[in-house]
């Protein structure tokens, strides 16, 4: 047998592995998909932002008593300096499954470095997980470009912002119009996958298979915790498409990463080698969380993601963009990540709880996921120097 018919069966096995992984319960209202999905082209942000409200309003499925809380964490927003003549705005985008909400901690700080900040809603995001399934990528890149151009007109100085996927967009737009930004800010930016065989069937798994899991009794309100094939297939043309970009197009301008060595979703190394080769601006700066980073560019900060007196063994994906004090990701939140790749699930003193990425075992500890960042003032003394280095 030869090894392209080897790898065409092991695909084809995974194929099939993928399509009977999980079946929907259609009576679960997270499953139904809305009649219609909100415009984002709306000719002033504050139409986009009441518009995509009411469509909010009707259509999400909420996961609370606290309707109003919900709204206010998915639904895009503008913040900006109060007194003061703004001459720079940056727009941000959230990653695959996640909210506008997710910026919050950030937006401060951004509002106090003088910026006019503003977040979009990523089409199908903030209302249930079905609203992923009949998404296309362009309706994504048409609002992220839209955005770009209607922020432009009321600032000097354009940067853009992106956490996982919603890195990928913004970066991709930036490679193609370089002209037109100022600088980048990055947090776990998706350029490089850890599902290497498994991502590129999703495209074609789509026409076999809706969901790859649920999660029928989510409460997490800032995000979807079910996953579409058609999601799934999302990020994977945000990869295609950053990775196109990136393979003949550098950016000149300052650029702020941070990436957790330990992140189950993407190849920390490979983003690193990215940061290296295509973001060569000398000002620009990346913030590896793990064991010292080997690379010699001297841009890179190493902090030690392994934490014993705080009961951390490593940092998550989602980590980096919160404080402690979040109130509901952070070290005393209302929200835990239970359900971290653990044989079973903890129900023991919270006191004793271990946090970390997807996935870590140690004999004698449950592992949570982190879901704050311990060194979040040092993360925004680091962006800050890359902002002022302008």
């Amino acid at each position: 047998m030869s090894i392209k018919t080897i790898k065409m069966n092991r695909h084809i096995l995974l194929l099939l592995l993928l399509i009977n992984f999980c079946f929907a319960n259609e009576n679960n209202p997270l499953y139904v998909s809305s009649k219609s999905l909100p415009n984002y082209n709306q000719q002033n942000f504050s139409e986009y932002v009441n518009e995509n409200k009411q469509w909010l309003k009707d259509n999400r499925v909420f996961l609370s008593k606290n309707q109003n809380l919900e709204l206010s964490l998915n639904t895009p927003f503008e913040r900006k300096p109060i007194n003061q003549n703004v001459s720079k705005g940056i727009l941000l985008v959230h990653g695959l499954g996640d909210s506008p909400g997710y910026f919050e901690d950030l937006t401060q700080e951004l509002v106090s470095h003088g910026f006019l900040v503003r977040t979009v809603l990523l089409t199908g995001h903030g209302s249930k997980p079905a609203d992923l399934i009949n998404v296309e990528f362009e309706e994504w890149e048409n609002l992220v470009s839209h955005h770009i151009k209607l922020l432009e007109k009321e600032v000097d100085e354009l940067w853009l912002g992106g956490f996982s996927t919603g890195a990928n967009l913004v970066t991709s737009y930036a490679l193609e119009n370089e002209k037109d930004i100022s600088g980048l800010l990055l947090f776990s930016p998706g350029f490089a996958s850890n599902q290497d065989t498994l991502l590129p069937l999703s495209g074609i798994g789509t026409y076999f298979k809706t969901w790859l899991f649920q999660n029928d009794n989510s409460q997490n309100i800032l995000r979807y915790e079910s996953l579409s094939m058609n999601a799934s297939n999302l990020y994977y043309k945000s990869l295609q498409r950053v990775q196109e970009e990136l393979e003949n197009k550098s950016f000149s301008k300052p650029v702020f990463v941070t990436i957790s060595e330990d992140d189950s979703v993407i190849k920390a190394e490979e983003i690193v080698s990215i940061f290296s080769n295509n973001f060569k601006n000398p000002n620009s700066q990346l913030l590896w969380f793990g064991k010292k980073n080997s690379s010699n560019d001297n841009r890179i900060t190493s902090l030690s993601s392994y934490l014993p007196e705080e009961h951390i063994g490593n940092f998550s994906h989602l980590s980096v963009l919160f404080k402690k004090n979040h109130f509901f990701y952070g070290r005393n939140g209302s929200y835990k990540m239970f359900k971290n790749g653990q044989d079973k699930i903890y129900n023991e003193k919270e006191d004793e709880l271990w946090y970390s990425a997807w996935g870590l075992k140690e004999e004698g500890k449950y592992f949570a996921r982190l879901t704050w960042n311990p060194y979040f003032d040092k993360t925004i003394k680091l962006m800050s120097d890359v902002i002022n280095s302008k």
